[in-house]
């Protein structure tokens, strides 16, 4: 995972943290929890974009294919001791 991602996972965290205690006060402000909650939609939107990004990156990769193809474990160079 990124730098990016990984903090912007902590704050996300973070500010639900806060959300969920707001709303637990009996003195609850509604436009500050509007507000936080708004926040909180873009980061979650943010994050779901990266990873998005992150596993279309990871889908599209080149794979790398081996020239050799072994039949079974004992053919591999490193158990029958040549290569």
């Amino acid at each position: 995972m990124s730098r990016r991602f990984m903090i912007l996972l902590e704050r996300a965290a973070r500010l639900r943290e806060t959300i969920d205690r707001e709303q637990q006060l009996s003195t609850a402000s509604p436009i500050r929890l509007m507000r936080m909650k708004q926040i909180y939609l873009r980061m979650s939107a943010r994050l779901r974009g990266l990873t998005e990004k992150r596993v279309v990156a990871m889908a599209s990769a080149p794979r790398l294919r081996p020239d050799v193809v072994f039949l079974n474990v004992r053919s591999a160079p490193a158990l029958s001791g040549h290569w």
